[in-house]
């Protein structure tokens, strides 16, 4: 990973919900409907973030039925995520 995407992912990490959300897709795929009561957000404050975590190439989207479904599309998330629950 260069230093440039480092700086990126650092930065969108950085915004609380961001963190939160990248914290429970790393648990399992998730609903859109389900991430706002796991964090203890609004629907329209987290679906601003999955916007722009997806945007960033972070998450990645699927519509199961009526439901859509996110998860990690990035593995550096993975490992630096893993750096910072080590310590």
């Amino acid at each position: 990973m260069n230093k440039a995407k480092a700086l990126k992912i650092f930065k969108a990490l950085g915004e609380e919900t961001r963190f939160l959300i990248i914290e429970q897709l790393l648990k399992n795929e998730m609903c859109a409907c389900e991430i706002p009561l796991n964090i203890d957000r609004t629907q329209s404050n987290t679906s601003m973030h999955l916007a722009k975590l997806q945007d960033l190439g972070f998450i990645t989207s699927k519509r199961n039925g009526k439901s859509i479904v996110y998860s990690i599309a990035d593995e550096d998330i993975r490992t630096i995520m893993k750096l910072i629950k080590n310590k």
